[in-house]
């Protein structure tokens, strides 16, 4: 079903208004796709996951083993891109009209997460997230379906950016020991800001370039 603007333009402002209003709640859904970028991008580089971990204030830890330095790297640089790599793949695949595909896509990457969950808030936030898609898939209207599916792609997009100023918030602060720009600068002795500031225009470019695939402004070539 190929949505109209109004139905892209709405479904983004709404996206936008849950992303700021609500992202003492909504962020661990953030934090869920971003630990999921750190295990796609151990998979690729032939590692395994061994624990997906969450806590309190949007905190999470996803550990590996397998990974070599190079390996090491991507999967440290996944988590901060996680979220708005994922958000353009999906804007690219409505564009397409792949709407269903979007969700169960979605789905099935919540499934890997949730085994390798390794706490209480872990699987919690991990079920509700699927929970919701699934019902959306199983009783929404295909209207309403579409809607959705823009908007989550929207909030991944939005959530991704707003999920890396956080990072510059915590690290303005002082005293960083523990983020993945300082994990990174230990690994490559570069400053914790060099990656900070990759995060941030990564982000706002995924921003722009989803923003621009889903108003079909661009049309990306996919099968």
């Amino acid at each position: 079903m190929h949505a109209s603007q109004f139905v892209v333009v709405g479904s983004g402002l709404l996206a936008l208004v849950i992303s700021v209003i609500l992202w003492p709640v909504v962020g661990y859904a953030i934090t869920v796709v971003h630990e999921g970028g750190h295990a796609l991008a151990a998979s690729m580089m032939g590692g395994s996951v061994t624990s997906l971990t969450m806590g309190p204030g949007h905190n999470g830890l996803t550990l590996a083993k397998g990974l070599g330095p190079f390996g090491a790297f991507v999967f440290l640089f996944g988590g901060y891109v996680g979220p708005s790599l994922f958000g353009v793949a999906g804007a690219m695949l409505l564009a397409r009209d792949h709407v269903r595909m979007v969700l169960w896509l979605s789905v099935f990457l919540l499934l890997l997460a949730l085994l390798t969950a390794g706490n209480y808030v872990a699987r919690v936030a991990i079920v509700l997230v699927g929970a919701l898609i699934v019902l959306v898939i199983r009783k929404a209207s295909d209207g309403q379906e579409v809607f959705f599916a823009y908007t989550w792609i929207w909030f991944l997009l939005f959530g991704g950016f707003g999920h890396v100023l956080v990072l510059q918030q915590v690290r303005s602060g002082g005293g960083d020991t523990v983020t993945d720009a300082y994990q990174l600068r230990k690994m490559t002795f570069l400053p914790a800001s060099v990656f900070s500031g990759v995060f941030w225009l990564f982000s706002a470019a995924a921003l722009v370039f989803g923003a621009v695939v889903m108003l079909h402004l661009y049309h990306p070539h996919l099968a």
